[in-house]
């Protein structure tokens, strides 16, 4: 299974079952059962070509054919590093997906995951079938939801010199100009600890959070966006409005102190369905 580089051919019949030339490759959007209602979705591919599914034993892989030229090689890396090429059909990506799991359990994999032919497709289905029914288990009658918070960075350390001084570790000198000074030495102090800080804080709220959840998981913070946190919750569906009433809950007295949830989903359970290596 390889990460790279969609036009597609079409193809309306349901079984993928011969490669479409040396031109092409498979581009394949997910895994599902392979007795799975709704598939493909009646929409574009990539490409604006047509979606098929193509089933080996007990799991389909919902997919599509797209040229290689567009993903590989010197042309393919140019379309890769280009947000105005990638951009849209990274959407169509997204919107099979979401169209895809309204009707079954899906295996989401990454944007631009090819195979060489049917043949490889049907070789990396059976190295990994086990691990690919594991996780339609793991995944069924679930979706991802993201929840991040934002930080406000002088909030966030007024909330710490309030703690600070009802703990008794700050004791505010009565005059004036020593107060400040005391204060902006305190507060610089407190800033190298914004972010364990910040793990105390939410603690109750993943607390919570993780009893509406099959499993959860911190993700990186992504760098330049002021996030303190960056939480991938996998939940039941039967679960979602408990989950979203549990985080409008925390919300005022955590917005208070600086922490701004905002909470986006349902999606494909992308942090829950690595297929890497």
């Amino acid at each position: 299974m390889t990460k790279a580089r969609g036009a597609p051919v079409n193809q309306p019949q349901d079984q993928l079952t011969t490669d479409a030339g040396p031109a092409t490759a498979i581009y394949l959007y997910g895994f599902a059962p392979a007795a799975a209602a709704g598939l493909p979705p009646a929409m574009p591919a990539v490409d604006d070509g047509t979606l098929t599914v193509h089933r080996h034993a007990d799991l389909a892989a919902l997919v599509s054919a797209v040229p290689r030229a567009s993903y590989e090689g010197e042309r393919g890396e140019a379309h890769l590093a280009d947000i105005g090429w990638v951009g849209p059909r990274a959407l169509r990506h997204q919107a099979v997906l979401d169209a895809a799991r309204q009707t079954t359990t899906i295996v989401p994999l990454p944007f631009a995951t090819l195979f060489s032919s049917i043949a490889a497709l049907d070789a990396e289905m059976v190295r990994r079938g086990d691990t690919i029914r594991a996780l339609l288990r793991r995944l069924t009658g679930c979706s991802e939801w993201a929840l991040q918070a934002r930080l406000d960075h002088a909030a966030a350390l007024d909330a710490q010199v309030r703690g600070a001084i009802a703990d008794g570790r700050f004791v505010p000198p009565a005059a004036a100009g020593r107060r400040h000074l005391e204060e902006q030495r305190l507060r610089r102090a407190l800033a190298r600890e914004t972010q364990t800080w910040v793990a105390r804080r939410v603690a109750a709220l993943a607390a919570a959070l993780q009893e509406h959840c099959r499993d959860f998981v911190e993700r990186r913070l992504p760098v330049g966006q002021g996030l303190a946190l960056n939480w991938a919750l996998l939940v039941p569906d039967v679960n979602a409005a408990r989950l979203n009433e549990t985080i409008a809950a925390h919300t005022p007295a955590l917005a208070a102190d600086g922490l701004h949830l905002t909470c986006k989903g349902p999606w494909p359970g992308y942090s829950f369905s690595s297929l890497s290596s």
